[in-house]
Formats: structure tokens, C-alpha cells, sequence
């Protein structure tokens, strides 16, 4: 039987049956028979002769007796490895529709356990759901493990059988992967436990967080950054056509290397931060906190004036206690001892109040980690005594979002009741209402803060008792106001510890001014009249962006401000701003047009233009800037990528909308969410709550 005779045995292989059709095999013997009684023609190195003639000289004569044999021999050890192989085929073909079964169990498995871990981003301390993840995991670590073990065991020439040699081979290379993930799933589900059972209730009495709960996390961080070691070796190591063995997989490896720099380095920060903690979460020694509370309808850089502040005491990652007061009564003390805080240079446009720089308005740049320092040190200045861990800023939607799951809170030494709808209203009130203003900064006759700010402080003193009384089951609402407020910026934090500050940046949760590679814009505003009148003024951003062929954006960039509701302003009618356009380094403005220009600078790895305007009750003002961006685009084998970065300001309020306009030459364009394709164009309109990124890819 020839080489194509042996090669159609296989391809007459049924792996479903397990047998030749007979018909087939009928055939091959027909062929084989053919073939043994074809006359043909032998070279002996003299000449030619036909099979079955006499040899003229012994030693030929010897040859040819002995040729039937060995050709007969060598048949039958065709016949005998096709016997094997087939054999062996059927062997493979249970073994691998065996594993099969196993490995769709397993990815089952795992499919379920991180879909409920990403899911905890609603509601981080859910422990039901880490419960099951822990289970899910668990069970797709077992089945992964018997699958690795059967294929470990098979034998090297397994690898070599038609069809489901190749498949089995890129099983065993995967497999180990997918025991390595299924043992990170189960180290990340202990954490999530430990600290759900610490945290599940973070106003109770209880020990909280200890040195020996850190020690495990350190345990279990140290086995994670184990397993990414020799998970990134396999990865390594896959061969081509072990990727080829599912779609899914390519698309897995391709995220790992995507991902893998920023697990390492997340890694790397979770080691450097354990050292940090016990100072941050109060273990052993109380940590303390300074709080900002932000007053967002009097707008400033980092969010609002800042007119109450206070402490807030942690202890094993609990809250101990809280107290605000009035930021005047440490602002003013110091001015009337006859000190004062310059200015620094780049704060030299604020001109509110020219004599001395205050607590009060430490933050005149949005991005927190800058203005939470300044706080520090202008706190320290005027006589701050406590040390703090770092600094806490809050708007009023963040409380309001809270009113909405505490209930109204009852005052009773004012016979008011505060709810999320008049909030803002009541606090103004008190604080600024007739006859209120010269009481600010005057000490209460109960020591707790101000004249006029008694109110602010009895509702803060009212609403966490409330929140202590809350049921557990509550607490998690509670939590996820937290956590929604840090992507928001209605809860900003900042941490002395380099290391923590690394995680909250690491996560894009540290309300920085970022630099990123690609487009980006970020206006800010500065009320400097003073008033209260932000509430009542409508923000609008609309930008026509135009790319070209070499990925060069050039931008029509509108801003409008509507002063179109009226009510209770607290001061002067007429609104002053001072606006800050980050973009790019390297942009170019083109054309400006309803400001007055203030210069241009560069800070935070970004170009800025500044300007300043005036509004009055009715008025619209509106700011036109033409600029240009090269490089906006960018390309690689796979095509064109357009990130565009809109950051939000906090207690700001955006409606934002525009189109990005493609090449002419590009084609088969694909967007994410919050843009919408129409032919050349993606259209976009959303309202600013978030920083947001708007992703556009197509190929020219």
C-alpha cells in the first residue's frame, strides 16, 4: 500500500463511529491487490528486468528470492501502524471529547465566578456574592486541576494523531493557565472575606481591621504575585497554533499582555502600601482625616469654597468619630493676629481676597492631590494642631445622595427638617439669611462652631447619628455612594502616603488633572465675585472635532453659560469667572473669541489658556476657541485610535455634545459607548458627570 493509500485510510476515518466504512476498505484491498500484480519494472544497477524472470548471476538470484519477504514485511508493518493508528485514534478521540466536556465545566465555572466579582463594583461588601464567586471559583480549580492532570499524562505521541493530536497538545499548554486563574480568583475572594467581615459594619464598636488581618493580605498578595509570574511564562510560551484552539483564547492572551503592566505594577503598589496601612486605617494608633466640606454653588477649582471643615477619626479602618466647624474661626484669628499667607505665583489671578491666602480657598486648582496639600499646609499655618493621614473633600450632591437613603434629618433646636431637595436651601439659610453674615467666624455659645454655621454643624452632628442607626442591611447603599462619588469627584481623596496615592492613581480615582496620550479637554471655572450663583447657571460644551488623514485633530470648541434661573444669590449680581482650558501639550490656539484673555502656561503635563468673563441674571456668554492638536490619532497595524479625554471639574455641571468628523479616507470605523456613528461622523451627547473617554477606531 503506497503513501496515498495509507493517507486515505485516515481520511476514510469516521471519529464519530470509530470504524472504516467497509465500502472504503473493500476499495483499498481492490487497490492493494492492483498494485501487488502491476507488472512493473526494477532497476539491479546493469539493466532492467521484469518481476518473475530468472536472474542471470547468484547473487541476484539471492535478491530476488529474498524481495517477496521483505516487501511482505514491510507491508504488514504498514498495515500494522495503520492497525495502531487507528487504534490509537479511537483512544484519542474519547480522551479528548472526555477533556472537552471537562474543560467546558470548567470555563462554566469560571465565566460565573468573574462575572460576580465584577459585579462587586456595585456593591463592594456583598458577601453572598464573594461567597459564591469563592464557590465558582473552587469548583473550576477542581475540574481545571483533573483536566491539567489527564492531559499531563498522556503520552508524547499523543500530540501526533491527526486532528486531535493538535487540539489535546494546545489543552495541555493551556490548561495550567487556567488552574493558575482559578487559584487567583480563590486568593482574591479570601481578601474580599477578610475585609467584608471587618468592614461589613464600619460603625459599630467592633476591633476592626488588626496587624495580623494585614499579615494574611500580605500572605495572600505575595501567592498572587507568584501565580502572574508563572502565568506570564505560559503565556509566553503558547505556541501559534494554541491559540487557534478556541477564538476565545486569542482574545484572553491578547488582554493578558494588554493588561499584564498594569497588574504588575497594581501588584507592585498593594506591596509598597501594606507597610502604610496600619498609619492610614488607624491600627494600633488612631488616624485622623481633615474634611473639606465644599459648598459647589460658589464654585472654586477644586470643587467649591470651602466653608466648613473638620476631622474625621479612624480606628482599625473605622469611623471613631467626626466633628465640623466653621473654616472662618480658623482663618480669622489668624488674619487678626496680623499674619498673613502669600500667594503662589500661579494663584496670582485670584483677587477675591488680596490681603492673605486662607483655608478657605486652598484649593484654586482642580487637581486634588495639589489642592489637598495646599490645604495641609495653609491648615498647619493658621494653627491647625492635629496631625492628619491625608485629606477628604465632599459636595453637597454627595450628601444629598445619602439624604436619599438616611431619610430626612430632624433639627430640633431649629424645628427643621433637611431632606435632599432643600438641603442647599436650608444651610444657606442659616448660614447667609438676614443678619447672618456678621456671624460668621463669631464662636457659638456650645463651643461647636459658628454663630451662623450652628446649623451646618448640628445637621452633621444629627445625620451620623442617623447613619449609626441605620440597619446593616443599609450600609452597603451607603458604601456605593462612596464609591460613586470618588468616580464623580463629589468624594475626593487624597493620601500623605506615596503609596496609597499610587492606588488611588493607579485606579483613576485620585481627581488629578491627567496628562494622557491622545486628545483631551478640561475647563474649569473659578467664581470670584463671591456669590452663590452657580447653582442657577447652565454650563454647555459643544465641540466639532476634524481628523485627518495623518491622525491630526483640529478643534471648534464652543462654551456657553446661560444665566437663565433666578433666585437667592447671597451677594453681588454680578458673576465673575475665571476659566482654565486644559489640553494637550503642544496645542495650538488658533482663534479665541468672548473672553478676555489671560495667557497661556503650561501645568500638569498639559497646555493652558486662561480667560475671564462676567455674567448677569439673564445673560448668556459664550466662548469660541479654535485650536489644532497634532498627532491626535494614533496608528499601528491594526489601524487608527482616537481617545478623546473629557475630565470633569468637581461640582460642576456639564452638558456636553459635538461630532467627530473622520478622513476622507477612512473606512470601517467602529466607536464605543457615548459615541454614535453616522457615515463620517460619531456623534456624541451626554451629560459631564464623570470623567469620561470618548474611543473612536477606523482605518484609512
Amino acid at each position: 500500500m503506497d503513501t496515498s493509500s495509507q493517507s486515505n485510510l485516515y481520511s476514510q476515518w469516521s471519529p464519530d463511529t470509530g470504524v472504516l466504512r467497509q465500502p472504503d476498505i473493500a476499495a483499498l484491498d481492490t487497490q492493494k491487490t492492483a498494485t501487488i500484480n502491476k507488472p512493473s519494472t526494477l532497476s539491479n544497477g546493469d539493466g532492467a528486468y521484469q518481476r518473475g524472470r530468472r536472474a542471470p548471476q547468484a547473487g541476484k538470484r539471492k535478491r530476488g528470492k529474498l524481495f517477496p519477504f521483505v516487501l511482505l514485511f514491510l507491508l504488514l508493518c504498514i498495515i500494522g501502524s495503520g492497525i495502531a493508528a487507528v487504534v490509537g485514534y479511537q483512544t484519542y478521540n474519547r480522551q479528548y471529547h472526555n477533556d472537552l466536556a471537562l474543560a467546558q465545566e470548567g470555563i462554566k465555572h469560571l465565566q460565573t465566578a468573574l462575572s460576580l466579582m465584577q459585579g462587586l463594583s456595585k456593591n463592594p461588601l456583598d458577601a453572598p456574592t464573594v461567597g459564591h464567586a469563592q464557590q465558582e471559583f473552587s469548583a473550576a480549580y477542581t475540574v481545571f486541576a483533573r483536566l491539567n492532570t489527564d492531559l499531563q499524562s498522556l503520552p508524547g505521541v499523543g500530540t501526533i494523531v491527526p486532528v486531535y493530536g493538535s487540539r489535546l497538545s494546545a489543552a495541555r499548554h493551556l490548561a495550567p493557565l487556567a488552574v493558575e486563574v482559578s487559584q487567583a480568583g480563590l486568593l482574591g475572594c479570601d481578601m474580599f472575606s477578610l475585609i467584608i467581615d471587618r468592614f461589613h459594619d464600619p460603625l459599630s464598636s467592633g476591633h476592626g481591621l488588626t496587624q495580623a488581618d494585614l499579615a494574611v493580605i500580605g500572605k495572600d498578595i505575595h501567592q498572587l504575585e507568584t501565580i502572574f509570574t508563572q502565568a506570564t511564562a505560559q503565556v509566553n510560551a503558547l505556541q501559534p497554533g494554541d491559540l487557534q484552539l478556541d477564538p476565545r483564547v486569542g482574545k484572553a492572551v491578547a488582554d493578558f499582555h494588554k493588561y499584564l503592566p498594569t497588574l504588575q505594577t497594581a501588584i507592585s503598589a498593594m506591596n509598597q502600601l501594606l507597610p502604610a496601612l496600619p498609619a492610614l486605617l488607624g491600627i494600633s494608633t488612631p488616624a485622623n482625616y481633615l474634611v473639606e466640606v465644599l459648598d459647589s454653588t460658589e464654585l472654586r477649582p477644586g470643587g467649591g469654597f470651602i466653608g466648613n471643615y473638620g476631622l474625621v477619626t479612624i480606628s482599625g479602618g473605622r469611623l471613631s468619630s467626626a466633628h465640623i466647624t466653621d473654616t472662618y474661626l480658623l482663618d480669622t484669628p489668624f488674619l487678626d493676629s496680623g499674619h498673613t499667607i502669600a500667594y503662589p505665583p500661579a494663584y496670582k489671578w485670584f483677587d477675591l481676597y488680596p490681603g492673605s491666602w486662607g483655608f478657605r480657598d486652598s484649593n484654586l486648582d482642580a487637581d486634588f492631590p495639589t489642592a489637598a496639600r495646599y490645604a495641609e499646609q495653609n491648615y498647619r499655618l493658621e494653627g491647625g494642631k492635629t496631625t492628619v493621614q491625608g485629606v477628604i473633600a465632599i459636595t453637597p450632591a454627595l450628601i444629598e445622595q445619602a439624604l436619599a437613603i438616611t431619610g430626612p434629618i430632624s433639627i430640633p433646636e431649629y424645628q427643621e427638617t433637611v431632606t435632599a431637595q432643600n438641603l442647599i436651601d436650608r444651610i444657606h439659610y442659616y448660614e447667609l439669611g438676614a443678619g447672618k453674615q456678621g456671624e460668621s467666624g463669631v464662636p457659638s455659645s456650645d463651643g461647636h462652631s459658628s454663630l451662623a454655621k450652628r446649623f451646618t454643624e448640628l445637621l452633621a452632628e444629627h445625620f451620623l447619628a442617623r447613619i449609626h442607626q441605620l440597619p446593616a442591611s443599609t450600609l452597603p447603599k451607603l458604601f456605593q455612594v462612596l464609591v460613586n462619588g470618588l468616580h464623580t469627584k463629589d468624594f475626593q481623596l487624597y493620601f500623605n502616603s506615596p503609596a496609597a496615592e499610587q492606588v488611588l492613581s493607579l485606579a483613576h480615582l485620585d481627581a488629578s488633572i491627567q496628562a494622557p496620550t491622545g486628545d483631551s479637554l478640561f475647563v474649569v471655572d473659578a467664581n470670584i465675585t463671591p456669590n452663590k450663583a452657580n447653582q442657577f447657571i447652565t454650563s454647555t460644551l459643544q465641540d466639532q472635532v476634524t481628523l485627518d488623514g495623518s491622525g491630526n485633530a483640529v478643534h471648534h470648541t464652543t462654551i456657553s453659560y446661560a444665566w437663565g434661573k433666578n433666585g437667592p444669590i447671597y451677594g453681588s449680581p454680578l458673576y465673575r469667572d475665571y476659566v482654565r482650558v486644559y489640553v494637550p501639550p503642544g496645542s495650538a490656539l488658533q482663534q479665541q473669541r468672548g473672553w478676555q484673555p489671560r495667557g497661556t502656561s503650561q501645568a500638569f503635563g498639559r497646555e493652558v489658556w486662561a480667560g475671564f468673563f462676567t455674567l448677569s441674571y439673564g445673560q448668556t456668554r459664550t466662548i469660541t476657541l479654535t485650536w489644532t492638536e497634532r498627532g491626535a490619532a494614533r496608528h499601528d497595524a491594526t489601524g487608527w485610535h482616537y481617545r478623546y479625554l473629557l475630565q470633569r471639574q468637581a461640582g460642576a455641571t456639564w452638558d456636553v455634545n459635538g461630532e467627530i468628523k473622520l478622513p476622507p479616507c477612512a473606512t470601517k470605523a467602529s466607536v464605543q459607548s457615548n459615541l454614535r456613528l453616522n457615515g463620517q461622523a460619531a456623534a456624541f451627547d451626554l451629560s459631564l458627570t464623570q470623567d469620561t473617554i470618548l474611543a473612536l477606531d477606523y482605518t484609512c
